[in-house]
């Protein structure tokens, strides 16, 4: 009779939330919030403009830190973490911002080169590598002489990408990374966040209010709604919830519990 050792213990997720409270001047933006993001996954966090998402980000950055609840990446508990030892998870991280908030006075070439050059020992000529290659990954290798002003709005988000690709980091965050762009450029987009985080081996949290963009690029998919994530599940089953509150958000309804 063969004996059976105790069962694997769980993986330690890559981020998680538990208990988040996060209040502004004694009102509760997050109210209880919890989620667990596993290490690989494509996690997208929908829900209304103002409801918090990108406050959500913050959190998990580092930025901000909880009223209440813990904040945990790779667990290590962020919420009590010193300044150094924030620094030292933010260089895992790699964020794209809704606005690209690329440096106007810097080429796109300087704009990639500028986090290397702060943070790591790299010598220039392993600097130039890391940047061509990214650039390359987004298909904006010819751009490095360029300035943000002379790029579209695509084409900024592509090079915002390629800036947060330079560390090689395990988690990258993104905030609203289709907003403003058309249709077609929208799916690029999304398509090249797949594409690229897989490649990475990389986990993604993307935060979004477009069901399209939603739908194309998650794993997995969290509603936050009154500072709390009402469900979260794989995007089949989430597009089929009967949650009322995620029911009227997908379809659209102007009438429901949301107001």
């Amino acid at each position: 009779m063969n004996e059976q050792g105790p069962p694997p213990e769980p993986q330690t997720p890559l981020v998680e939330l538990r208990g988040v409270q996060l209040d502004f001047e004694h009102k509760p933006i997050l109210h209880r919030l919890n989620l667990r993001v596993e290490r690989k996954q494509r996690m997208v966090v929908m829900g209304q403009s103002g409801a918090g998402k990108s406050t959500l980000l913050r959190l998990i950055l580092g930025v901000l830190r909880p009223t209440e609840g813990t904040v945990f990446f790779e667990g290590r508990d962020l919420s009590r973490a010193s300044r150094p030892q924030i620094n030292a998870v933010r260089r895992k991280i790699g964020m794209v911002y809704q606005s690209s908030a690329l440096i106007s006075s810097l080429s796109v070439r300087d704009n990639l080169a500028l986090p290397l050059e702060e943070l790591t020992r790299k010598r220039r000529a392993e600097i130039n590598h890391i940047v061509e290659d990214k650039l390359a990954m987004v298909g904006m290798e010819e751009t490095g002489a360029l300035m943000p002003s002379e790029l579209s709005g695509g084409m900024r988000k592509r090079v915002a990408i390629a800036r947060a690709l330079v560390m090689e980091p395990e988690l990258l965050l993104f905030d609203e990374p289709t907003t403003g762009l058309d249709p077609v450029l929208a799916a690029v987009i999304d398509e090249l966040i797949v594409n690229l985080t897989e490649k990475a081996h990389a986990t993604s949290i993307i935060v979004t209010h477009e069901l399209s963009s939603a739908f194309r690029t998650a794993t997995r998919i969290a509603m936050l709604y009154k500072g709390r994530i009402i469900e979260e599940d794989r995007p089949e089953r989430f597009r089929s919830s009967h949650n009322p509150v995620v029911e009227q958000f997908i379809e659209g309804r102007t009438k429901g519990p949301i107001q």
